[in-house]
């Protein structure tokens, strides 16, 4: 499992992390919401593909079209990493759970693009997947929650 994902292919899961972060960032207003959700995310992939050269171009397609504001930098976050670093320009190297974690290196890696071009069936479900998961460990703490209250 990679950056939370259920694939030991690092592309796989840069991939995937890239269009977790996407949707995760999608405004209210975004035509993600709602019943055809996987559906235009596919769509999107697809022609936000057809669109672009780079990873950074695939980006900006993908979020005129999923209507995606700023990338929120929590969701870019590799969750197998506790503590992020941060290195200074004097190469001293910080290390805090309060350093926000952007991974820029996989807008900078232009076989991410490629990846969603050729496998964006598989990358939308590998997202599809930890999303489902995510929502099934915040319902049984929730669950934990209330039987503790009991």
């Amino acid at each position: 499992m990679l950056y939370n994902f259920s694939t030991d292919n690092v592309r796989y899961a840069k991939a995937a992390q890239l269009l977790y972060a996407l949707y995760k960032s999608r405004d209210t207003s975004s035509p993600m919401n709602g019943v055809e959700t996987w559906n235009r995310v596919e769509a999107y992939c697809k022609g936000a593909c057809k669109k672009s050269r780079t990873t950074s171009e695939f980006v900006t397609k993908f979020k005129e079209m999923g209507k995606v504001g700023a990338i929120k930098p929590k969701y870019m976050a590799n969750p197998e990493h506790k503590a992020h670093r941060l290195v200074m320009p004097d190469g001293t190297v910080l290390e805090s759970d309060s350093i926000r974690e952007f991974n820029a290196e996989i807008l900078q890696d232009d076989e991410v693009r490629k990846t969603i071009e050729t496998d964006y069936c598989l990358i939308v479900f590998l997202v599809r997947e930890r999303i489902e998961r995510e929502k099934a460990i915040a319902t049984a703490s929730e669950e934990e929650e209330e039987n503790e209250e009991d």
